[in-house]
């Protein structure tokens, strides 16, 4: 089997919350993800994506055109289902994981094709029948956040990620301070900061809510300013921002900077690294939660496959990125999402998603 055609497509998904916080700006209320079109010579076709939104590490554009260049230069009349050589080829490049995402993703949905088996049972198979899921609910004045909160509990959520970090200090304490005050008894909170604070803000935040159950996610930029964070609070730090590769994780772990870490799908490259810090997490005592920097019911598939082979030892959380937008690429609703957890409703080959082509967006780039 070989590839014979790539195609490139740019689909823009504006946010059903209106305004949504990334690290580096207040809020943006439109995303866009690029989507891959894999067709081969035998008449498999696969699909990945990898999103972009605000701030993160390449825009739409910059994704799009990276792309474009390593699948034209590298990629292209090899076998989709020698992952190991795909792999080994994108490697050569360092970094750069959102360029090589969507690449990666549909090469296993082929994969799964080609054998007649889920993206599941290729990782190795299922642990746990059901993913829990969080909601992240974007910065805003502590009384509105604490509305959304109790909005999306009618929804049967109970993991909940509150955005500060882009207001003063005291308004980020009084909205910690105002959500934690509604925590009942079966949720989790995270207060994920984006790399927001100082260090001498972030032990002045901390020590005033040391009290409190939550976990803090990337309370600094780097993983050392988290660590020394880390060494003087008596709270869980969950690392984000600064990991963006597998060497990153074992850093991570190896100089002891957190307790829990999240893979953000199209940052690290596809489900292929995805599956080493997998498999790294699981010889550890960290937590995961599998997230990414937007998606259709593409990645969303990829997260939930992902999450189901992760031992629940070490899962935390995952999330339906497709239900933060109105926007769909699937006829069949492959995903289940209800109480708060979320599976695939069959188990049909590859990622399970029967694609619209109609729906993929603007046919940017065509290579063959």
């Amino acid at each position: 089997m070989k590839i014979k055609k790539v195609s490139l497509y740019r689909k823009e998904m504006p946010m059903i919350c209106g305004k949504f916080t990334c690290s580096l700006e207040p809020g943006v209320d439109n995303a866009e993800v690029i989507i891959t079109r894999i067709e081969t010579d035998c008449g498999l076709v696969g699909y990945g994506e990898s999103g972009a939104v605000g701030s993160y590490p390449m825009y739409a554009p910059g994704i799009l055109a990276s792309s474009a260049e390593l699948i034209e230069r590298h990629l292209m009349d090899k076998d989709p289902c020698q992952l190991g050589v795909i792999q080994q080829t994108m490697n050569m490049i360092p970094g750069q994981g959102a360029i090589k995402t969507g690449f990666d993703m549909a090469c296993w949905d082929i994969l799964g094709k080609s054998l007649g088996q889920p993206l599941h049972a290729l990782l190795g198979g299922k642990l746990q029948e059901k993913a829990p899921l969080y909601r992240s609910i974007t910065h805003a004045p502590p009384a509105d956040m604490v509305q959304t909160l109790n909005d999306w509990r009618l929804e049967g959520y109970r993991q909940f990620q509150f955005r500060v970090g882009h207001g003063d200090m005291q308004l980020d304490l009084a909205r910690i301070q105002s959500l934690l005050a509604e925590k009942r008894d079966n949720e989790m909170f995270t207060v994920d900061v984006a790399g927001n604070w100082r260090v001498d803000h972030a032990l002045h935040i901390l020590n005033r809510v040391r009290d409190l159950d939550f976990t803090i996610e990337q309370p600094c930029w780097t993983v050392d300013d988290c660590r020394s964070v880390r060494e003087r609070v008596n709270l869980p730090i969950k690392l984000d921002n600064s990991l963006n590769s597998v060497n990153d994780v074992l850093r991570a772990y190896a100089t002891n900077a957190c307790d829990s870490i999240v893979l953000h799908i199209n940052k690290f490259g596809g489900i292929s690294p995805a599956r080493v810090v997998r498999d790294i997490v699981g010889a550890t005592t960290l937590g995961i939660t599998y997230s990414t920097q937007w998606g259709t019911e593409i990645t969303t598939a990829a997260l939930t496959h992902l999450a189901l082979t992760t031992s629940p030892n070490n899962l935390i959380t995952t999330i339906d990125a497709h239900n933060y937008s109105p926007a769909t690429v699937a006829t069949n609703n492959p995903i289940v999402v209800d109480n708060g957890e979320m599976w695939m409703a069959n188990d049909d080959p590859g990622l399970g998603v029967a694609v619209d082509n109609e729906a993929l967006g603007e046919l940017v780039k065509v290579i063959q």
